[in-house]
């Protein structure tokens, strides 16, 4: 029997496909080759830095952990006839690895990481899979494809996404009672990010793909459950499985000095605001952040409500953390950090002087002039006294917990505030049931 690993991505195209949709039909292939094959694991699904311009459309590789007596040449053969017959353009890249015998796995997981955070060069990819050893077919997705075998032997954490398909059939738009399906996913706990503050279903896609609804929680259990008490209400899918994955589990939270930024890099930055927010004209909120490395601006889009609306309060010298990526300023020289999470770290109170009250009505008084003294508009008292103004410390309300958007504008690896202190399950071989049907 062997133990193997297949990575998969860029089964997609900017009009149809996807590579969990590619995974299903190679899951439902290989099995007719009944030669005890079974999975060891969940299928992954694995998101990496989304600020790469050139990614796949929804930027998701999948790997797999397969132990049976298939060769390498067996599934090899069985990808590269499915390719041609998935996608007109014949596209997407594979990488099947033996998990038996091979002393140099952990430089897989090496590129998931680096994957998560920074450009990952194709060449570097070649080489890392020359040094593992694998089998390779396709070329232009290898970066994804290693990367996702590398989170399938991480150890890190993960939550569940259940991926359900729409039929061949099935009519250019999907047939799903909204209100009924937000009451049943509401009523679930462990599932999250699913249904926005206006009931709408956020797990349902609005592109041309396949995916008729995708359905994120932390319980594989709870998840089926829900996906049942559901179907009465959607149109009726021809397959679905439970994808294990680093969605929402912030893997890219990796800390970053300022000056060590490039375009393209994630990560977490903490520092001082330099100067108070400017608000632009639609929503989109700009604050200077510095350290002692250096300076940069952090832009929070409206669409990233509340969490723009929180950093227009902040003040110059409170100190935050911001989990984003940089980008290149594009009107001038250097870079933008666009924000995907926010942290205060300290706000102090502000300190407000205020005219002195009168020694005769207690109104507030006001000034006389330059020199002048005050005078109380209430009663009509006067001094020339130099009075000392009374000085007021101003609460700030502000969120001390992490901020960062609604659901359905979170992005994919961005863990949510309900997730925050949840010990999330990690990635393992395990033995328990695979939720798959197709």
């Amino acid at each position: 029997m062997k133990r193997l690993a297949i990575g998969l991505d860029g089964y997609d195209s900017n009009f149809s496909g996807c590579t969990t949709h590619f995974t299903i039909f190679l899951l439902k292939t290989l099995k007719f080759y009944e030669k005890n094959l079974k999975l060891l694991t969940d299928p992954l699904l694995v998101r990496l830095n989304p600020n790469i311009p050139f990614k796949t459309r929804g930027n998701a590789a999948v790997s797999l952990l397969i132990e049976g007596e298939l060769s390498e040449a067996d599934i090899e053969k069985t990808i590269e006839e499915l390719s041609a017959i998935y996608s007109f353009e014949n596209k997407g890249s594979a990488y099947i690895l033996d998990l038996d015998g091979n002393r140099r796995l952990e430089e897989t997981v090496k590129l998931y990481l680096k994957g998560l955070t920074d450009l990952v060069p194709q060449k570097v990819a070649e080489e890392v899979a020359e040094e593992v050893g694998g089998v390779s077919i396709g070329g232009k997705s290898l970066v994804g494809a290693l990367a996702a075998i590398g989170y399938a032997l991480s150890g890190l954490p993960s939550t569940f996404e259940l991926l359900a398909y729409r039929a061949p059939e099935a009519e250019f738009i999907r047939r799903i009672d909204e209100k009924r399906v937000s009451e049943v996913l509401l009523s679930y706990r462990t599932l999250f990010n699913n249904v926005n503050r206006k009931n709408k279903v956020v797990a349902v896609p609005r592109g041309p793909d396949p995916v008729l609804i995708g359905i994120r929680g932390i319980d594989k259990g709870e998840l089926e459950d829900a996906f049942r008490k559901i179907l009465p209400y959607i149109e009726a899918p021809s397959s679905w499985c439970i994808f294990r994955t680093n969605q929402h589990t912030d893997p890219h939270a990796v800390h970053k000095k300022i000056g060590e930024l490039r375009v393209y890099v994630s990560g977490l930055i903490e520092g001082y605001i330099s100067r108070d927010p400017l608000v632009k004209k639609g929503g989109h909120v700009i604050l200077n952040i510095s350290d002692e490395s250096g300076e940069i601006e952090a832009i929070f889009y409206r669409e990233t409500y509340p969490m723009n609306v929180v950093a227009s309060k902040l003040k110059k010298g409170d100190r935050i953390r911001i989990l984003g990526g940089a980008l290149d300023a594009r009107e001038r020289e250097g870079l933008i950090f666009e924000a995907e999470k926010l942290w205060i770290l300290s706000a102090p109170e502000i300190k407000v002087l205020k005219n002195p009250r009168c020694p005769r009505c207690n109104a507030r008084m006001e000034s006389a002039g330059k020199g002048k003294g005050y005078r109380c508009p209430k009663c009509g008292y006067r001094t020339k006294e130099a009075l000392e103004k009374e000085l007021f410390l101003l609460k700030r309300d502000l969120p001390k917990n992490p901020i960062s958007p609604l659901e359905g504008r979170i992005r994919h690896l961005v863990k949510p505030p309900e997730l925050e202190g949840i010990e999330l399950p990690r990635v393992e071989l395990e033995r328990g049931e695979i939720f798959c049907r197709f």
